[in-house]
């Protein structure tokens, strides 16, 4: 651990701290958020395609249960009527 000078208020403080305790200048530069690369982002959009087909095979599952459903009932009921 070394003793630097403040670049704001010229004071001596450690080369570890993040800001300045006498005048609150920053001293270590941010990292920069990570931006998104190509990979990620077609990651992203096969992921996102997966859910859309996983939604719409459980759509047309549901359907095809229902409608079957209904005609199965509806066979019994006019077998029953006439």
């Amino acid at each position: 651990m070394a003793l630097i000078n403040c670049r704001e208020c010229g004071k001596q403080i450690s080369d570890q701290a993040a800001s300045c305790p006498h005048c609150g200048a920053p001293l270590k530069a941010t990292p920069a958020p990570q931006q998104n690369t190509a990979v990620d982002y077609q990651q992203q959009i096969q992921a996102q395609q997966k859910a859309q087909q996983k939604s719409m095979v459980k759509t047309m599952l549901f359907s095809t249960l229902l409608s079957t459903g209904l005609s199965f009932l509806t066979r019994l009921f006019y077998r029953r009527r006439f």
